[in-house]
């Protein structure tokens, strides 16, 4: 083989060997359940307050691998309204008891107090009188339209 062809050779497997190690090591491992949070340390990602009632927090996940923490299930919906986002998963903290819910699992009463005064919180879908998702979205568009949007 010529000098040439060699040195061709070796250019190519340097450029897929810095490729594949380029794309290895920029792979976003996404997880499969809600990261955890550092009570009144974090930041909501829609108002800025602290994160600071675990009983109304609520979490984004992004297909990028970003996470956003929210103080109340309000702000994630404001916050989703307002950006394009890819989302990979949302959580929810279960009112009830001390556990995440997923989007799959969640379900929301009105409170007559929240974080950020959007009156929503999350329980399981199966709780008696639960309402949908779309639902408390709609709670939240009408608290915007009556004015107290707040954030």
């Amino acid at each position: 083989m010529s000098t040439k062809i060699i040195k061709a050779l070796l250019l190519a497997l340097a450029i897929v060997a810095v490729v594949v190690t380029f794309v290895r090591f920029n792979q976003v491992t996404l997880s499969d359940a809600a990261v955890p949070v550092v009570w009144d340390s974090e930041v909501c990602g829609h108002c800025k307050m602290h994160v600071g009632d675990p009983r109304f927090a609520a979490q984004l996940q992004t297909t990028e691998g970003d996470v956003l923490n929210f103080d109340d299930p309000g702000c994630l919906f404001d916050y989703l309204q307002s950006h394009q986002t890819s989302i990979h998963a949302l959580y929810f903290r279960n009112h009830l008891e001390d556990a995440w819910l997923p989007e799959s699992e969640v379900g929301f009463l009105p409170a007559q107090e929240s974080p950020m005064g959007y009156g929503i919180r999350a329980v399981p879908k199966s709780t008696p009188d639960a309402q949908s998702m779309d639902w408390a979205k709609a709670q939240v568009r009408e608290r915007k339209h009556q004015g107290h949007g707040g954030s």
